[in-house]
């Protein structure tokens, strides 16, 4: 009995043995291939936000699964995966943190990985030289927020921003004094979308309706409105559909007139005078606060006629900003290499007595922003720079332009999620008013 107990242990020995054995065998690891493709044509936005840390986005990423390797030479420092922000599958972001040291090179690779049975697939791609740039000259105050801006103006004493903040899908008036930082509201349900300011009481609105009917063709009634009685009076018409109405420019306002007119009116806001011109209204400046423009021709008050100053700017040049104490003009040139909506390239040139004082090369994707109140005596021009995405790191951000010297210095990085209306308050150029879509900072030189 002993014996047969043990041969049937030795049996099962065996038998379990070689069921082990059959097990592994089957569950061996075999190496898969890796295929490498390098790619060039990356479309991404580097944005420093402090001297260890900026954030890194991909546009279009088509359902990829991104993780940036930063590197230091050949090794890996840290890694970031990709995500979405607010179920934004357009774009895909990280934040990176890290303590660079500003004069060392860094590689940063973008690799997507795949799997198949047999292959793994590496999608990458490779800045060879980064050096982290974080310039910080500016404080930020934040005076408001907003929830969606509509539209707004600044006051001709300079004291005083209106806008419309759209609040639960109405129109809300409010005015922030730059004074004393007093934000009010004005009226909770606001009639108008269009808000132009006379004084630091008053507004010019239009209304599609006017002694209850219903203006067509495209017809608006503008009006004058007292903030603090809420009462309005008629001043004139203009255009409501392909409407374009400057700010009040020495006491006076330029309005489009309907469409079917070519043409737009000059209003004398201090006896309600009107001087028609005949003229393409889509070309009318809505955001200059010190001239009126039409296209490349400034309006001159002593003469009350358009001139054109830079009669050789051609036709893809405009008038940026001109600065009466200075002599200065600061225009914008832009192409593209078709007619389509292929890259825009642009440059900007400063002009003074007919003669080019400064001018920068094109460069692709480039657009820029610059204060619509400055005096430029000093030779000095702060502006604002971005970038769309693209291949290579180019910096969002403001600059400072020294005309003479021709040299530019980054100031601040500054993302451009959003277009901004810049303004300085006098001449010092100490600090100045950024109005955005979601909220209104005074910006300070540290």
């Amino acid at each position: 009995m002993k014996n047969l107990i043990l041969i049937l242990s030795i049996l099962s020995v065996l038998f379990y043995s070689c069921e082990t054995e059959e097990i592994q065998t089957d569950h061996t690891i075999e190496p898969k291939d890796t295929i490498k493709t390098a790619i060039s044509d990356l479309k991404f936005k580097l944005l420093p936000t402090a001297t260890n840390q900026f954030t890194f986005s991909v546009l279009n990423p088509k359902n990829k699964t991104l993780k940036l390797y930063l590197k230091k030479g050949n090794t890996d420092v840290a890694n970031f995966l990709l995500t979405t922000e607010n179920n934004n599958t357009d774009i895909l972001s990280t934040e990176v943190k890290y303590d660079f040291s500003p004069n060392d090179v860094y590689r940063i690779l973008i690799r997507e990985t795949k799997e198949t049975k047999d292959t793994v697939f590496l999608e990458e791609f490779i800045l060879n030289e980064y050096k982290h740039k974080y310039s910080n000259q500016f404080n930020y105050e934040k005076l408001a927020s907003i929830n969606q801006r509509l539209d707004f103006d600044i006051s001709p004493s300079r004291n005083v921003i209106f806008y419309l903040d759209y609040i639960n899908n109405k129109p809300v008036l409010k005015r922030l004094s730059l004074t004393d930082k007093k934000l009010e509201v004005l009226n909770e349900n606001f009639f108008s979308l269009l808000i132009r300011s006379k004084s630091d009481n008053q507004l010019i609105t239009y209304s599609r309706n006017y002694n209850n009917r219903f203006l067509k063709a495209d017809s608006c009634a503008l009006l004058n409105y007292d903030v603090n009685t809420r009462a309005t009076s008629f001043l004139d018409w203009g255009s409501a559909d392909y409407g374009r109405f400057s700010r009040v420019v020495n006491n006076s306002i330029m309005v489009s007139n309907p469409v079917s007119t070519n043409s737009i009116s000059l209003i004398n806001l201090s006896d309600n005078s009107k001087k028609t011109y005949p003229a393409d209204i889509r070309y009318l400046s809505e955001y200059s606060f010190n001239q009126i423009f039409l296209g490349g021709e400034i309006f001159n008050f002593s003469n009350f006629s358009f001139e054109d100053r830079l009669p050789f700017l051609n036709s893809n040049s405009s008038i940026a900003y001109f600065d009466e104490h200075s002599q200065y003009y600061i225009t914008v040139e832009y192409f593209r290499e078709t007619q389509s909506l292929s890259p825009v390239y642009t440059r900007m040139i400063v002009y003074k007595d007919n003669k080019i004082v400064y001018e920068q090369p094109f460069e692709k994707g480039r657009y820029f922003t610059f204060p619509s109140s400055i005096n430029l005596a000093d030779n000095k021009l702060i502006f604002y720079q971005s970038y769309d995405y693209d291949s290579t790191v180019r910096l969002d951000g403001y600059y400072l332009l020294d005309i003479k010297t021709k040299e530019t210095t980054l100031l601040q990085n500054d993302s451009n999620n959003y277009v901004k209306f810049d303004f300085f308050n006098d001449n010092n150029k100490g600090s100045f008013i950024s109005v955005r879509p979601y909220e209104i900072y005074k910006i300070t030189m540290k």
